[in-house]
Order: structure tokens, then sequence, then C-alpha cells
């Protein structure tokens, strides 16, 4: 049999399966089922890197981060939530504060470090402004500290000082975040991890 024959014979069976799931409910429940046993599952965490009007990021000293105490304010996205609302749900149960979510400034695999208790995830980071509030440190958080971003002394994740230099860079070029790239926002005013 020739190749585009065999090819057309695949396709053709194909599509009948495709039809028998689209169209028979047993079916497509089978494989509801089956894909939520088999698809690959990560956590995701979001972040926010926070101004306030004067220019300061907000840093909060986290009771559960066991690797790097100090960090922006965020939390594990919940299963189907957008994770633009698990920053701004963070916040809120955090420290009692509103942010404006903007822009995605980073995107990329967290590993583990050696007082790492959290597994391997997905970490997002997003530009943001404070909008209101009391930011007063609730059962997660141990203290809240505004700081211009040149004056942080903390030990941050590399990803997380990443983030803000990215969201430094953005503001003083006035660009979009996110069509910015790590070597265009320069060195990280933040220390990272070493």
């Amino acid at each position: 049999m020739e190749p585009r024959r065999v090819a057309d014979l695949k396709a053709a069976r194909k599509r009948w399966f495709s039809r028998w799931l689209r169209d028979w409910p047993p079916l497509r429940l089978a494989l509801a089922v089956a894909s939520r046993l088999l698809a690959p599952r990560q956590p995701v965490g979001a972040v926010g890197v926070i101004f306030d009007e004067r220019g300061r990021v907000l840093l909060l000293e986290h009771v559960f981060r066991t690797d790097f105490p100090w960090g922006l304010p965020g939390g594990y996205v919940k299963r189907g939530e957008d994770p633009r609302q698990a920053v701004r749900r963070e916040l809120e149960e955090e420290l009692g504060a509103q942010v404006e979510v903007g822009a995605l400034l980073a995107s990329e695999p967290i590993g583990l470090v050696e007082k790492s208790t959290h597994p391997k995830h997905l970490g997002l980071a997003y530009a943001c402004r404070f909008v209101g509030g009391e930011c007063r440190p609730g059962r997660e958080v141990i203290s809240v500290e505004w700081v211009r971003p040149e004056e942080i002394r903390r030990t941050l994740s590399a990803f997380q000082a990443k983030a803000i230099a990215l969201a430094v860079a953005a503001v003083r070029d006035r660009r979009s975040p996110e069509t910015m790239t790590a070597e265009e926002a320069g060195p990280g005013s933040a220390r990272p991890e070493r």
C-alpha cells in the first residue's frame, strides 16, 4: 500500500475515534477520568512585586518559607484560579492589603535548595501597585518592610531578585515589563541567593 494511502487510513481512524469521544458520553467520561489521573501536575506559585507611591517595594518575613524567609508576598495558585487573582487573594489574606496586579514579569521553574520545604514548582512574578489596606502581618507573616529596591539588604531567592530587577527596569525605562529580558533589566539591586 502506498504511503499516502496509509496516512489517509490512519487519519480516518483517528477521526472516527475522535467523533466517538465527542458523541458518546460514557467514553468522554472515561477520558476525563483518565486525564485527571494521568495528566502531569505541577504546583504554581505567584508573587507580586508591589510598589508604593514612593517607589518602595514590599518585602515580607514569612513563617513558612524556610529557604529564604524574606521575600515578595504571594503563595500557591489554587486549582482553576487565575494567577493574578491568587496574588490579590494572598495579599488580602496575609496582610489585609489591596493591590492592582499588572503584567507578568517572570516565569520559571523553582527548584530546591538546602532548607527548602516547598515542592519544586513553577514561579510567576507580577508587577503590582499598592492600592490600599493596612499591610499588617497576618498568621503567615512575621514582619513587613517597605524598602527602596537599591537598599534591599535581605537575601532573596534568585527568582525574586530577578523579578524586582525587571520591575525596577520597567519603571526606570517606562517600558512594559513583559517586553523586557533579564539582560535588558541589568543587574538586580536585590541580593540573590548564594
